[in-house]
């Protein structure tokens, strides 16, 4: 991997300005430096080096884009950083000679130069001003990855907003989302997007802008583009009208690497979200990127929108339990009261229903309202009296009509908070994770008990409950890049024993009790490890409540609401925590 440090006159010339500026020494004392150092040309996708490896080593980051990060000792990564041309990588392990505390791979084709510690100490000879200036990047580190000075996550990206309309709510989108992005970071403009790339679909007002701690580099040419966290484009729907506007767009997404993350955000010149601006997206531009809304009137929707493209997101991860599950919607109306504002939801089951009411952005009165209607009576459907099933005590009909009803005709890349759904299929016999299509659908899956529910099927496919395998899918949450996750589990480990009436006879536990423990112990271990991988883990007094007593909605409501106030002080502080 390694190779003297025989860099061409103009990569050469560029490490010595890079570097005399980084350690604020001389041209001279840059040069003399790299003549010492070896040059390290590393492919997208190989590892510089392991959490956990010796710390032989510093590096200057020339060309490309590196990522850093760490694993918590149970695997789930809690770190993640970025580090571009220009930074140092490693050189903390020069003071306590500690294994590294990062693993470090290429995002990019990347060039570094690798110096050692015999290297830096026969420059130390020739410059002994270089140790005041790595301790003062040491200080400049320690600040960042604690939360000190700026973000954790350093970003670039280019912000396409030339398909925003200057009138009327779009451009107010624009600057609402860039004051949201200020918030969490520095946020600059570097130049004009077209005095960078030749490309003619670009519009005078395309920025290319920056979120670092560290100033711009003087200089910029092609490589920039290959160095960018992601692209953004805003748009409205009237764009997706206009050929021209979505040609030019699709020639501008080419020029993108294939795993350069692109995100839409979408601005909705009403205060809901246009149910078929998400298809025509897809029939342009296909299904290879993320999505956001930014709806009129919802100062929320912008402060998302940056959460999600920084990755500073808080998710909301509801577990199933049946009718235990009504406690969400109380658990929300506390976090509703103390201003916390959920950027994801994911659930299982019971979860997965009051999930997906909280995505849609209804407020806590109206998540409650529409159980309360659904569930007037109780369950809102009848088993049939004295039949003998063949898929399930309640026909899929029945189950379909409940759910359209709630639900309609929306998709989940409809809901102005991104969401999730588990499922279990009993086909292939893994879980089955439903983040597009139908709302109504992914809930049905998720929400059919075997045995008392017809199963879902989505084609060849039988879904079933997704407690079986994931009741509390945090793990789920992390994978989609929360950063912080707020877990409130509602399911308990059913007492199954069996208990004496008497000397001669045996209470045994009901058909539903022992049901309701198979599917539990499906997804057993995932629940207990629920607990200690979430940010904080929430689990209200629903002891008394059996699975089944749907009649008792209100009171599991008020259970909910108390373990959420409680709650607040901790989830503040979540908020708050930096690290």
């Amino acid at each position: 991997m390694s190779e003297p440090a025989g860099l061409p006159v103009i990569e050469l010339s560029y490490a010595i300005e890079l570097l005399s500026k980084k350690l604020e020494i001389q041209s001279t004392e840059a040069e003399q430096l790299i003549r010492l150092a070896k040059l390290v040309r590393l492919p997208r996708g190989d590892t510089l080096f392991e959490q956990g490896q010796p710390s032989h080593h510093f590096y200057l980051l020339l060309q490309g884009q590196l990522k850093g990060q760490r694993f918590r000792p149970d695997g789930f990564q809690d770190l993640a950083l970025s580090f571009f041309p220009g930074e140092m990588i490693g050189e903390l392990g020069f003071f306590d000679q500690a294994p590294r505390t990062v693993s470090i791979s290429a995002r990019r084709d990347s060039v570094l130069l690798e110096i050692d510690q015999t290297a830096l100490e026969q420059f130390g000879e020739f410059s002994r001003s270089v140790y005041h200036h790595l301790i003062r990047m040491l200080v400049s580190r320690f600040k960042r990855e604690l939360g000190y000075s700026g973000p954790l996550k350093q970003h670039q990206f280019i912000l396409f907003q030339s398909f925003v309309r200057p009138e009327g709510f779009g451009m107010q989108a624009v600057e609402g989302f860039l004051s949201a992005m200020a918030r969490h970071c520095e946020l600059r403009r570097w130049k004009q997007l077209g005095d960078v790339t030749p490309l003619s679909s670009v519009s005078a007002k395309d920025w290319v802008v920056e979120m670092i701690e560290t100033e711009p580099l003087e200089v910029l040419d092609d490589r920039l583009i290959e160095e960018l966290d992601c692209m953004v484009v805003m748009l409205c729907a009237s764009t997706l009208n206009d050929s021209r506007s979505c040609d030019l767009l699709k020639a501008q997404l080419k020029s993108a690497d294939d795993d350069l993350p692109v995100w839409f955000v979408l601005v909705h010149e009403a205060a809901w979200v246009e149910q078929s601006v998400v298809q025509r997206i897809r029939a342009n531009f296909g299904s290879g990127f993320k999505l956001l809304h930014v709806r009129r009137g919802h100062h929320s929707d912008n402060a998302r929108a940056a959460r999600h493209i920084l990755g500073l997101t808080l998710g909301l991860v509801l577990g199933g339990g049946g009718a235990r599950g009504f406690a969400h919607a109380g658990f929300f109306q506390a976090l509703e009261e103390a201003g916390v504002v959920v950027d994801s939801v994911g659930g299982t089951s019971m979860g997965a229903l009051v999930g997906a009411l909280i995505s849609s952005g209804r407020s806590a009165a109206d998540v409650n309202k529409a159980l309360a209607i659904s569930f007037k009576k109780g369950l809102p459907f009848k088993l049939t009296d004295y039949w003998i099933p063949k898929h399930g005590f309640v026909k899929s009909k029945a189950v379909d009509e409940v759910y359209q009803k709630a639900f309609g005709d929306s998709l989940i890349e409809d809901q102005p908070i991104p969401f999730f759904a588990i499922s279990c299929n009993l086909t292939t016999g893994n879980q089955f994770l439903f983040e597009q299509g139908p709302l109504w659908k992914a809930v049905r899956a998720s929400t059919s008990i075997p045995v008392f529910f017809e199963p879902f099927m989505a084609g060849r496919h039988v879904m079933v409950d997704g407690a079986l395998v994931n009741n509390v899918p945090v793990d789920c949450m992390r994978t989609r890049g929360a950063r912080k996750i707020l877990t409130v589990d509602v399911g308990l480990e059913e007492d199954i024993t069996a208990h004496m009436v008497d000397d001669s006879s045996v209470q045994m536990p009901t058909m539903m009790k022992s049901l309701m423990r198979v599917i539990e112990l499906g997804g057993i271990e995932k629940s207990r490890q629920a607990k200690v991988i979430s940010d904080l883990y929430v689990q209200p007094s629903i002891e008394k409540i059996g699975l089944m007593e749907f009649e008792r909605r209100e009171e599991i409501v008020a259970l909910g609401y108390e373990a959420g106030r409680k709650a607040i002080p901790d989830i503040l502080a979540l908020l708050h925590k930096t690290t």
